[in-house]
Formats: structure tokens, sequence, C-alpha cells
């Protein structure tokens, strides 16, 4: 374990700046998710709040969900880039914690998590959105933070696996999609067809969704947050735990 944590740090470091020489990759980690909000914010208000939906409540965490998978599609980009340019084959050679490379790339991921992070949950409370406490803010965050760890470490499984870093942002969209649009994160639900209910109830985006609304008042945390922790965990663990054998086995 202490190999893993010292090496995880070297490779993280390594991360961070990597991207703070690529300050494009922070101010799209920026802006994207502010755009993102005024849109849905414009178009969807006043429809939701025609079906009882106070969206100033429900629409940050959605977006804040959504910002945390764009990091993690970063780091799809940045493993097939190392392996293309012989990096991950240097690494390899080292005496190196197989897990450490896919460890290390999700600490910069959480840079740009956090950066985009902070401007939604601001701009959340300008435009109404309330949290109970300070625990409220707390939970919020690292849930959100954390939903971005796995993120990060699931999409780079996909970049040990892509022809080239492009092929890996492309890649890395397919699930992205699906599991945001069909969530509860624009719309309750009931506004679902009956046979996609289930499926749009039970999976992980909707249960990371619901937590971090119940932390600003709109659920129940007892009740949300086990289930998004059960989510994140078993996933963190199995992409982990993928992302160090296709460490092992990666050409």
């Amino acid at each position: 374990m202490r190999t893993l944590a010292a090496d995880t740090l070297i490779l993280g470091a390594r991360s961070v700046l990597r991207s703070q020489r690529n300050p494009a990759t922070m101010i799209s980690a920026f802006i994207l998710p502010l755009l993102f909000f005024a849109l849905f914010f414009v178009v969807m208000r006043r429809v939701m709040a025609a079906q009882g939906f106070d969206y100033v409540q429900l629409l940050p965490p959605t977006i804040v969900a959504q910002a945390m998978l764009f990091a993690g599609m970063s780091s799809a980009y940045y493993v097939a880039a190392d392996r293309l340019s012989g990096i991950t084959a240097r690494l390899r050679s080292m005496p190196l914690h197989r897990a450490a490379p896919i460890l290390g790339r999700s600490v910069g991921d959480l840079i740009r998590s956090l950066i985009s992070l902070v401007p939604i949950t601001v701009v959340g409370v300008i435009v109404g959105m309330r949290f109970d406490n300070t625990v409220g803010v707390v939970g919020f965050a690292l849930v959100a933070l954390a939903f971005g760890l796995v993120a990060s470490l699931g999409m780079g499984l996909i970049g040990y696996v892509a022809s080239s870093p492009d092929a890996a942002v492309s890649i890395a969209s397919m699930p992205y999609l699906p599991l945001l649009m069909l969530s509860t994160g624009f719309v309750p639900v009931e506004n679902f067809p009956g046979w996609l209910q289930p499926f749009v109830e039970w999976q992980p985006v909707t249960a990371v969704i619901d937590a971090l609304r119940a932390f600003t008042g709109e659920g129940d945390i007892g009740s949300t947050l086990p289930v998004a922790a059960a989510w994140m965990g078993g996933l963190a663990l199995l992409f982990a735990a993928l992302g160090a054998r296709a460490f092992k086995r990666t050409s």
C-alpha cells in the first residue's frame, strides 16, 4: 500500500503538471458546465415549474454530475496518448505498482472536476439553490468528487484499448449520453415509458444525482446516499482492478 500511495502521488503530480500545460482543458472544464446550465435553465425551467418542480434545486446537481463525466472523459484521451507515445511502455519497465498509473491519472481529473464543481455550485446558489447546512455543502462536494473519480477510472480503461486519443474520446462519449439522458437528471422518472422506468430509477447516474439533491434538501439522505455509495464503491473497485490489469497487458 505504501508503494501504491507513493507511485500514485508521483504520477498524480505529473498529471497535474500536464493539465496545467494544456490550459484549454481547464478553460473548457470551467465554461462548458456553465453553458449547459444556462441552456437547460432557460429552456426547461418554466416547463418543469408547470409540473410542480423547482428546477432551481433540481438542475445544478444534474449539471454537476454531467461535469464529472466530462472530466472523466479526459482520462480516456490522456491514457491513449501515453500508450501511443510510448510512455506507458516506459512505465511498465519501471518498478511501479500496476494500479498507480490509472490512479495517478485520476488525480489530475479530480483537479478538473473541482474546477467544474465550484462555479456550478456558486451559480446554483446565486440563482436560488439552497443547502440546509454546512454538512450539506460538504456532502454535496464529496459525492460529486467521488463520482468524478469513478468516471475517471472507468473512462481511463477506454484509453488502453482505443486506437487513438480521438477515438478514445469518441468511445467514452457513448456511455455518457445514455446514462445521463436516461436518468432523473432532467425529468422525473414518471416521464419515461413504463418499461424504461426501472432502469432509469436504479442506474448509477440517477443514484448519484438523487444523493446530490438530497444534500440540497430535495430528498432523503438516508435512503439515497447508501445507494450512491454502493454504486460508486463497487464501480471504483472494478474499474481500478481492470485498469491495473489493462496496464499490465497493454502493448
